[in-house]
């Protein structure tokens, strides 16, 4: 089962807000703008949970699709 566009969008929200905090809070503590690659870091593993590489194959290429043996 897929998530829908609207889980998705507020996944994608969740992340960019996620590396945010991180990168504000390190960025407090250390005053190192570095710490903002939170963000593209926070959103890479969050498309790791929802990202599905099979719904990228063709139809006939789906594990469980496609003609029977």
């Amino acid at each position: 089962m897929t998530p829908s566009t609207a889980r998705r969008l507020l996944l994608l929200a969740g992340c960019i807000g996620g590396g945010l905090g991180a990168g504000f809070a390190g960025y407090a503590l250390t005053g190192e703008q570095a710490w903002f690659l939170a963000v593209p870091a926070a959103m890479a593993a969050g498309w790791m949970v929802v990202g599905d590489p099979t719904r990228c194959a063709p139809p006939d290429r789906r594990p469980g699709r496609g003609p029977q043996a």
